[in-house]
């Protein structure tokens, strides 16, 4: 049977954004081809990833498995995979290289690709959506034997412990936004969601949450984001600008990219699914 790939990057709060659509997306294509979604992801963090395994089983992996460097190009070897989909960010394209894998073309995805069968081979996504391909299974995940050789972050090694520290107790992460000249109904919006405004020195200070970064110049995100914590997930609000073309570089470091009318967008966060994003 053919595969399709997907790398699976963890977050602070599950499953990267842009793992969770390339899942999606890959299960559109496997299904009109008859192949296989086969997830992978580095290294065992332990009870931290029950959250990305439920969520990579629910959003369309048939099988993951948690190896190392040399586990994933012994894989790449042996299947000859018809597409890799990945996040478009640092990490995802670092670990494709290593395995002889890429480069990576950046695709935004806001839903199912209109033609399955014409997408590239290796593709780093960026989510315009949440995951549409919600599936109640649990995929029982597999560990190559050189899991164990990968050194996981700092960051990552302090969750996996809380993980199992039942006296841990988690709060929900603050929706904040950059201040900037916004308009009355964006801001009234905001207020609605409850995010808190704060300036552009005072992100960094956050160590969880989600930043909302409206790009009214099209410049897309600073360079300076790469450096924040891994716990500030940051959504760009593009506005009403269409999305065509090739992909600004810059929209690697975000979670989510989302365009259309601010306040409309922001109106949207009040939901439960986008609610549950956040938490």
């Amino acid at each position: 049977m053919a595969h399709v790939v997907v790398y699976l990057q963890r977050t602070t709060r599950g499953l990267h954004p842009g793992s969770a659509v390339a899942l999606c997306v890959a299960r559109e294509v496997a299904d009109t081809r008859g192949a296989s979604v086969l997830s992978l992801c580095l290294g065992d963090a332990g009870a931290f990833d029950d959250r990305l395994i439920v969520e990579a089983s629910r959003s369309g992996a048939d099988q993951i498995v948690f190896l190392g460097p040399e586990g994933i190009q012994k894989l790449f070897r042996r299947l000859s995979p018809r597409h890799v989909f990945a996040p478009y960010t640092r990490e995802a394209g670092s670990v494709l290289a290593q395995a002889g894998i890429g480069p990576m073309v950046g695709r935004w995805f806001d839903g199912p690709p209109a033609d399955p069968t014409k997408l590239e081979s290796v593709i780093g996504t960026v989510a315009g959506a949440l995951p549409w391909k919600p599936r109640p299974l649990m995929i029982e995940p597999e560990y190559e034997a050189d899991v164990t050789q990968v050194v996981l972050p700092d960051w990552l090694v302090e969750a996996a412990e809380q993980a199992v520290d039942l006296t841990t107790t988690a709060e929900q992460p603050p929706l904040l936004y950059l201040d900037t000249d916004l308009d009355a109904a964006t801001k009234t919006a905001l207020e609605g969601i409850g995010a808190y405004a704060v300036t552009s020195e005072d992100y960094g200070n956050y160590d969880e949450g989600t930043l909302l970064w409206f790009d009214a110049s099209g410049d897309g995100l600073p360079l300076t984001l790469v450096e924040r914590s891994p716990g500030l997930r940051v959504i760009l609000l593009t506005g009403e600008r269409e999305i065509s073309g090739a992909l600004d570089p810059s929209w690697g470091m975000a979670d989510f990219v989302l365009p259309g009318h601010w306040a409309d967008v922001v109106r949207e966060f009040s939901g439960t699914t986008w609610k549950t994003a956040f938490a």
